[in-house]
């Protein structure tokens, strides 16, 4: 079966030089990908903290493709503009494209940009230009697909979150967005100073928790001892027999009791830390 899902928010960047562009730009090593390839990718500030979270796709030499995990791709194309400059770039919102999901390996994936998911079970996330009828847009699918991503470490990053994370915090090193190894880019010393010399104290963890309410993302997390800052939620999904969610935490959580600051949310666990 395909789920089909939420609009893709993706932008498109064109022009000469536009693997320069996102390679000066982005957080990953734009230029040693091949065409027709994907890899995760992040656009940071300065401060190194996470603006946007995407899967980069490199259809060519003059045309890259920006799938968002969170945020508006109109809004990306703004902020984006001002650090064109005389570069030989185009960025424009696409908005002719529809993203479906899919478990299954024999489903149509000749027709369709298809990326490859990790996590078990396997999946693929396909991007088609034509309309996706043959897919099934019930609220439960697309709750089993978002389930998925939470299990997989997966975040989607909420507008309301965005320039509050260290890559770090998200796991998205662990998923081969950030490089230390390549040229200057926005937020490089702070990744380059946290990969050499330590110093992080965060991490992504899967919860599972239960409440009326799917928790509201950037939800506060606390230590239950001294109700401590202990993070956020940054996603949340209905599972087997309660909710699980995606959340960034200190360290220091993993072995203490957690509670949170909505009084509606309880039997609040760590049941997993991605590394």
């Amino acid at each position: 079966m395909m789920i089909s899902l939420p609009k893709p928010q993706l932008l498109g960047i064109a022009g000469a030089d536009a693997v320069a562009f996102a390679h000066a730009q982005f957080s990953s090593d734009v230029r040693g990908l091949l065409n027709g390839q994907w890899q995760w990718s992040a656009w940071l500030s300065p401060q190194g903290r996470v603006r946007a979270f995407f899967h980069l796709i490199r259809d060519d030499d003059e045309h890259l493709r920006l799938l968002l995990r969170g945020g508006g791709a109109g809004e990306l194309r703004s902020a984006l503009a001002p650090y064109i400059l005389r570069a030989k770039v185009a960025l424009s919102a696409i908005d002719d494209t529809d993203a479906v999901g899919t478990f299954d390996a024999r489903d149509g994936r000749a027709d369709a940009d298809a990326l490859a998911l990790p996590g078990s079970p396997p999946r693929w996330l396909m991007l088609r230009r034509a309309a996706a009828t043959d897919a099934s847009g019930a609220p439960a699918a697309t709750e089993q697909w978002r389930l998925a991503d939470i299990r997989a470490g997966l975040p989607e990053l909420d507008p309301a979150l965005q320039d509050q994370f260290l890559p770090q915090w998200l796991g998205l090193d662990r998923l081969g967005a950030v490089s230390v190894k390549k040229g200057c880019y926005p937020g490089q010393e702070v990744m380059s100073r946290l990969h050499f010399k330590g110093g992080n104290k965060r991490a992504l963890y899967r919860l599972q928790l239960q409440a009326a309410a799917l928790p509201a993302q950037g939800g506060a997390l606390l230590l239950a001892a001294g109700r401590e800052n202990a993070g956020q939620i940054v996603m949340a999904a209905r599972g087997d027999g309660g909710i699980e969610a995606l959340a960034s935490l200190i360290e220091a959580a993993s072995g203490e009791s957690l509670c949170a600051a909505d009084p509606a949310i309880t039997d609040l666990r760590v049941a997993q830390r991605f590394a």
